[in-house]
């Protein structure tokens, strides 16, 4: 079906089992809530410039966009998580209008739940659009997420907004205490194997000794990037042997390459090789360095104001709404 195939098939799946809970209309609806929201979010990705995936549908879980390239920094980040909360208002807001112009309290009961979701993400809580959104006006908000945030997601009974606390939970830990205390012990690099197979022939033909199966020594490489493919490439070797391999490599930047164990198969040199690798920034957590969060004071102030003004609008949306439902049974 095209570009926006999976999107229109997981929509279709997400209708039918929230149908099995709801009436048809309220899914319909729902469904509809959660494709505005992401649609936001692919809005603000494009007027910044960044390509991002279609929105997928899972049922019972929401909705989700992907992005394919990464924003360079808070700001950027900021800008396209505001963008699903606020296209998401407008969308419930015109649910809402069309309930008190028609009196459908079906449209009413969808506003209602555009209206929650929008200000339940608003939570300061990575990788809740909140959670993105602070990190343009202060991380100490953070801090919020982290206790009144369990404490409302608590009192909801949000057990998936539990999930996500919980991931946020590690993140500032493996961020902030974990991590901290490794680079203190130094211990921030990390250790990933890969294997060598050189045919024995080959040491045959250059008059080399195979090593022996416990022979531990540093193997020469070079960890270079691709520009024109735009990658990185590793190149392993054993002494006296030309380029004994070469393959794409982006997991870290390579400190030692030792050869930590031999074995010999159906003529094949086979050496475990220990990399030493110190992980990119950008691929250690949700949570990055501090540089990526340097913002002007401007900015703070801008995404405050539109932060706050966002969630006291949405909680008063929600108090009107619920005052002016009808107290009809939702029927399809």
């Amino acid at each position: 079906m095209g570009k926006f195939g999976t999107t229109i098939w997981t929509m279709a799946l997400s209708v039918g089992a929230y149908m099995l809970i709801y009436p048809w209309t309220f899914a319909i609806g729902l469904v509809i809530m959660l494709f505005i929201h992401e649609m936001g979010h692919v809005w603000a990705a494009k007027r910044k410039k960044l390509p991002v995936s279609v929105p997928a549908f899972i049922p019972f879980l929401g909705a989700l966009i992907t992005m394919k390239k990464q924003p360079k920094d808070a700001e950027t980040e900021a800008y396209v998580a505001l963008g699903g909360p606020l296209l998401g208002t407008i969308g419930a807001a015109a649910a809402l209008f069309l309930g008190i112009v028609t009196g459908y309290p079906v449209l009413y009961a969808i506003a209602m739940i555009g209206f929650f979701l929008n200000l339940i993400n608003l939570l300061p809580i990575h990788p809740l659009d909140g959670g993105r959104i602070v990190t343009a006006i202060s991380r100490w908000l953070w801090a919020f997420g982290l206790i009144g945030g369990l404490i409302i997601i608590l009192y909801l009974k949000a057990i998936i907004f539990l999930l996500f606390w919980a991931l946020f939970a590690w993140e500032l830990y493996d961020k902030y205490i974990r991590k901290r205390k490794k680079e203190r012990n130094g211990s921030r690099l990390r250790k990933e194997y890969v294997f060598l197979w050189i045919p024995v022939q080959q040491f045959d033909e250059k008059g080399l000794f195979i090593p022996a199966a416990e022979h531990c020594r540093s193997l020469p490489f070079t960890h270079v990037g691709d520009m024109a493919a735009k990658r990185d490439m590793l190149k392993i070797d054993y002494p006296g042997i030309e380029e004994t391999k070469t393959f794409e490599y982006t997991s870290g930047l390579v400190h030692n390459a030792q050869l930590v164990k031999t074995e010999i198969a159906n003529d094949q040199v086979k050496m475990t090789v220990e990399l030493t690798v110190e992980p990119y920034k950008e691929e250690q957590g949700l949570i990055r360095d501090d540089k990526y969060y340097e913002v002007s004071p401007r900015t703070r102030w801008i995404y405050g104001l539109a932060y706050f003004g966002l969630a006291i609008v949405l909680g008063l949306l929600m108090v009107y709404t619920s005052v002016k439902i009808p107290q009809i049974p939702l029927a399809g």
